[in-house]
């Protein structure tokens, strides 16, 4: 069953800009604020360039976050018998509604259905998207041009601390749009088990590692041990240095190998008058050998950034973009809200909840 005959393009209008910030987040390292003065976010014509090339790379997943509720009860009578058997045909306009809702619920995974509302069935733009291709390859092509000319600004609706709330539909089940920023892979890595929400996060495939930060746990950082620097951070350093004269004698560019060692030198220099090391200080040690020899390997040995970070912590802070209904949304709330949730993700819930609170959402 193909959606393309029941909703429109248009139908997305108001949630396509979120697909383009979901895409450039996975591509950038800039924060929120530097997304939405990006050409490729509000610039028609770069918009349209960046969304086609999406397209072109059947890079669908970042459409999930651009979604519509929709009446079927509202359609011409004749187009929803086209999805009906002839049998039922002849039911209440009503009942054949609900019955073509059902169908694309049972067969579009990032649909949304809720018998109190029986005739209305939520569905993602990804959905139509993946239908237009199958439908028409031309078509598919001409619809990332319409897109870009729904010039409609993100406007955020407000912010606590790592999160902000980019979008929110209230109508029916509701959906909500997150740009979460300064949070571990760590954490992320527990947030995408909650596999009825959509995810756009930035790539450590595309996405330079050159100045990035390990995110500290409070346990960590509140550490009381204390060792003496000398035989601790000298090993380390001396490590750092030995792959860091290989950088710098490699074929590189100029501008790339001066910004790894000016990271280097800034790093080295926090430890120069140190007595004692703590738990933290091992960490970011610990942190910046890794860099190294990730540098060391991108550089050097010509590996792939993509095979390159394996050699980097879980820790490091990442940048993701996610989407759900508004049922969802509270069930990752009730879940990670919870006092044996971890840190990191308990306050990520919890100033999601604040922000919907803020919006008169009630979770």
């Amino acid at each position: 069953m193909r959606v393309t005959q029941i909703f429109s393009l248009e139908d997305f209008k108001d949630s396509i800009p979120f697909t383009a910030i979901g895409a450039r987040t996975c591509y950038s390292s800039g924060d929120l604020d530097y997304l939405l003065n990006d050409p490729r976010v509000v610039s028609r014509e770069d918009r349209a360039k960046f969304l086609s090339k999406l397209g072109n790379y059947k890079h669908f997943s970042v459409f999930a976050h651009s979604f519509a509720y929709k009446d079927l009860s509202k359609l011409e009578e004749n187009l929803i018998d086209r999805y009906v058997e002839e049998e039922l045909r002849s039911l209440p306009v009503e009942k054949k509604a609900q019955i073509l809702a059902l169908k694309i619920a049972s067969t579009k995974f990032k649909s949304h259905y809720n018998p109190d509302y029986p005739t209305v069935i939520g569905i993602s733009l990804r959905h139509y998207l993946e239908d237009l291709l199958e439908e028409s390859e031309e078509e598919y092509f001409k619809a990332f041009e319409k897109m870009a000319d729904y010039d409609i600004p993100v406007k955020p609706l407000g912010s606590a601390e790592n999160t902000t709330l980019i979008g929110l539909i209230k109508e029916h089940d509701g959906y909500a749009v997150f740009f979460i920023d300064n949070v571990s892979r760590t954490m992320t890595h527990q947030l995408v088990r909650h596999t009825a929400l959509n995810y756009s996060q930035r790539s450590q495939r595309y996405v330079k590692e050159d100045q990035n930060l390990l995110i500290i746990p409070p346990s960590v950082e509140n550490s009381q041990l204390s060792l003496p620097a000398e035989g601790h951070i000298n090993h380390y350093l001396a490590l750092i240095d030995t792959y860091m004269n290989q950088v710098q004698q490699s074929d590189a560019k100029p501008q790339l190998i001066e910004s790894v060692l000016g990271r280097v030198s800034h790093f080295k220099d926090r430890f120069a008058e140190k007595k004692s090391v703590s738990l933290k200080d091992i960490y970011f040690l610990i942190d910046q050998l890794a860099e190294a020899v990730y540098d060391l390997s991108v550089y050097v040995g010509k590996v792939k950034r993509e095979d390159a970070r394996f050699i980097l912590p879980h820790g490091r802070k990442t940048t993701i973009v996610v989407s759900g209904t508004l049922s969802w949304i509270r069930d990752f709330i009730q879940k990670r809200t919870d006092p044996h949730a971890q840190w990191e993700i308990q306050n990520v819930a919890n100033q999601m909840k604040q922000l919907l609170l803020e919006q008169g959402v009630d979770v």
